[in-house]
């Protein structure tokens, strides 16, 4: 049984759906303001890096538009 519960759990995981919402803005921008902060990056891409963030923070705002969160998705 529990072997069976892992298996959803991984198939779960990997679905490109669960990725999809992962990463898409609305569902980073946890807080509804219209940009995404470090943090919120971090608690949704942990993969990310702070020099990443940086980078894709084109207007030194401190924090990314969509426009800008969409280029450090690839």
């Amino acid at each position: 049984m529990n072997k069976i519960l892992a298996t959803l759990a991984v198939v779960a995981f990997a679905s490109p759906a669960f990725a999809q919402q992962a990463t898409d803005f609305t569902t980073v921008d946890a807080d509804a303001s219209g940009t995404v902060t470090w943090e919120e990056v971090q608690a949704a891409l942990p993969d990310v890096t702070e020099d990443q963030f940086k980078a894709a923070d084109a207007d030194s705002s401190g924090d990314l538009s969509s426009d800008e969160f969409a280029s450090i998705q690839g």
